[in-house]
């Protein structure tokens, strides 16, 4: 296979497309009772950065504008999302 390809994704916010590589993803924090510890870092939301993208469960991707990561912490709609309704 050529080394040429990169995969697409898109911004929930903004819904530019991107080189993956070029957008933050965001997955949902595991819960405390399962690992047996708070995860520093997850807010409110539930949800953390996933800085290799390589974590398992949904991702969410946010580009790097200001704005639209604002934007997403507040989205009610990753709430609905998450609980894969």
């Amino acid at each position: 296979m050529a080394g040429g390809h990169e995969p697409a994704r898109m911004c929930v916010i903004c819904r530019r497309r991107f080189a993956k590589s070029q957008l933050l993803r965001h997955v949902l924090a595991p819960s405390a009772e399962t690992e047996g510890e708070t995860r520093a870092g997850a807010g409110k939301s539930g949800l953390e950065a996933d800085e290799a993208q390589a974590r398992p469960g949904r991702g969410w991707y946010v580009c790097s504008d200001p704005q639209c990561r604002e934007k997403f912490l507040k989205l009610g709609r990753v709430r609905r999302k998450r609980k894969g309704v």
